[in-house]
């Protein structure tokens, strides 16, 4: 499995609701794919988050999301640097 980021702007600010229904659209396709979810993390203003998931790759999350017209900005592959001293050409 691979390590995907999904980074997403929301104008105006998102609210419970909309987070719970985003979260209801999107599990059932996240499921079928069988994406996993890790963290995400929100911005204070609530109007920018960044997902963390597990799932083969990035195409296979914006096959998910777009079933469920869930909204992004960006999916992309990533790998996680857990140190600060570690070479990026090692990745």
């Amino acid at each position: 499995m691979a390590l995907i980021v999904v980074e997403t702007t929301y104008n105006p600010p998102i609210d419970q609701a909309f987070w719970d229904e985003l979260v209801e659209r999107s599990a059932p396709c996240m499921t079928e794919r069988n994406i996993t979810w890790k963290r995400t993390y929100l911005s204070r203003d609530r109007t920018h988050s960044v997902c963390e998931l597990e799932a083969a790759d990035a195409d296979t999350v914006r096959a998910a999301y777009q079933k469920g017209k869930v909204p992004y900005d960006q999916i992309w592959s990533a790998n996680l640097i857990e140190t600060l001293s570690a070479p990026i050409n090692a990745l």
